[in-house]
């Protein structure tokens, strides 16, 4: 099984893998670049979504396989919040017919976070290498900063492979 995932980011390949795994035990899971075609910090459920369905369908397009996946990261408005922000990951998993999706957990930044995303227009790695000189962008991510360890960036990411693969890999409850 060929699994291609429009990303090089080396933490969403590790949690596609991952998953993939858990069911599929001869996953071979790749990289490719290809492009959301959404902001660079997506600042709404439906622009999230958009980015990791464009990502999935890009890298079928662009390599032959069995499964494409995208992962997109961004804001989404929360009322109670303390900022109205958190952030979560959609997952898009494009089988050649249907797409799949998923979310990872939601979490919620520091308040100077989301006022220089809102504000200023910065995205996520550029403020923690600002204010914490912090490389956000590699294997711990912000989330692993931000949970003092207990959760990493592939960690994260792989929960919502998990739950965009429920329907490929149960069928009896999905009913294909």
């Amino acid at each position: 099984m060929i699994v291609i995932v429009g990303s090089k980011s080396q933490a969403k390949i590790k949690a596609v893998k991952s998953a993939f795994l858990h069911y599929f035990k001869d996953a071979k899971v790749k990289g490719i670049e290809v492009e959301s075609g959404v902001s660079d910090q997506p600042l709404s459920m439906g622009e999230i979504i958009k980015g990791a369905e464009n990502r999935a369908k890009a890298a079928w397009k662009k390599e032959k396989c069995n499964f494409a996946v995208g992962i997109e990261a961004g804001l989404f408005t929360v009322k109670g919040t303390k900022t109205g922000y958190m952030d979560t990951a959609a997952i898009a998993i494009f089988d050649g017919k249907e797409t799949h999706l998923g979310l990872t957990p939601a979490f919620e930044y520091p308040k100077i976070v989301i006022e220089k995303i809102i504000k200023e227009g910065k995205e996520v790695s550029d403020v923690f290498l600002e204010e914490w000189k912090e490389n956000a962008k590699d294997e711990l991510g912000a989330i692993g900063r931000l949970t003092v360890g207990k959760v990493s960036r592939d960690q994260l990411q792989e929960m919502g492979v998990i739950m965009a693969l429920a329907p490929i890999v149960n069928k009896k409850y999905y009913g294909e």
